[in-house]
């Protein structure tokens, strides 16, 4: 309740700044807006408009929202339509309106939806199959950026995470324990492995997989200017361990090849990802995603 109240004050003071100055939109701008990230986007859009431009005259902050969704996702929805994956399914999205709707910043639209879920489910990460993330995935697997050693080398939170039909119980048993702050999945790009690592709910425990992984041509795909995204990386776990306090490490059985994942985008904040069972993995760089909690 007392969250509902913050917002119902924060549209209040929005609304008096826009009432006060009907003639500028810049003050837009420097609010924290629903698109996050987005901000510059939806800046550069305001940058377009008129200078007499009066927000009032549009019909107020959700009909310049509208506008902005509107504009803007139809044009980054005609550069992106001739790459989206053949299987995206537009009908669960609500139709094409929507889907270009959220292609005026997709990056942006899944970390306010994940920022949501994780503020509301006390930092768990697993997450319903919804089709809004699966048109969100698939805008952002159509702007091209696969696998990137430099770029995907470090330290990765995981904020989303889905399990395909196909996977493992144990798989799915850790995944419903897993909470934002006890996981982590880091590439060490010079030694060709990452890191997958849960931490018992105190901390005082870790369950580690090493995962040799390799680059392979499989499942390539060419880019609108015809260069070569690479997406996919073979994964092989080499060591599992379980570390308990002062115990000694336990070493775990459990070692298995030919395994993939595939990167669906990949910039310096974010990271998607789908392995060969079917599960769809978002991860966060750390910093990136207490500069969103913290917010």
């Amino acid at each position: 309740m007392a969250i509902l109240y913050s917002k119902i004050a924060s549209i209040g003071l929005l609304l008096a700044t826009l009432l006060s100055s009907p003639g500028s939109v810049e003050s837009l701008a420097a609010t924290p807006t629903a698109y996050g990230v987005g901000n510059p986007g939806f800046k550069g859009f305001l940058s377009r408009l008129p200078p007499d431009f009066s927000s009032v005259e549009e019909g107020g902050w959700f009909a310049l929202q509208n506008r902005y969704l509107s504009e803007v996702g139809a044009e980054n929805f005609e550069k992106l339509k001739a790459n989206l994956p053949k299987n995206t399914n537009v009908v669960a999205v609500g139709g094409y309106n929507n889907l270009m709707k959220l292609a005026a910043d997709p990056k942006a639209e899944l970390t306010a939806l994940i920022k949501n879920s994780l503020s509301s489910s006390g930092g768990k990460v697993d997450y319903t199959s919804d089709g809004k993330v699966d048109a969100l995935v698939a805008l952002l697997q159509s702007q091209g950026k696969g696998f990137n050693s430099v770029t995907v080398d470090g330290e990765w939170a995981p904020v989303l995470s889905r399990q395909g039909k196909k996977s493992a119980r144990l798989q799915k048993a850790i995944n419903k324990k897993e909470k934002s702050t006890r996981a982590f999945s880091n590439f060490h790009v010079k030694e060709m492995e990452f890191d997958n690592l849960s931490f018992t709910p105190r901390k005082n425990g870790l369950l580690k997989a090493v995962v040799k992984y390799n680059p392979v041509a499989k499942n390539f795909e060419k880019g609108s200017d015809g260069k070569i995204i690479l997406r996919r990386i073979s994964c092989d776990i080499t060591d599992v361990t379980f570390k308990y306090w002062k115990l000694p490490t336990l070493p775990i059985p459990l070692k298995t090849n030919q395994g993939y994942l595939d990167f669906l985008y990949l910039d310096d904040d974010i990271r998607v990802t789908r392995g060969n069972r079917g599960g769809l993995f978002v991860h966060f760089r750390p910093a990136f995603l207490a500069q969103l909690t913290s917010s």
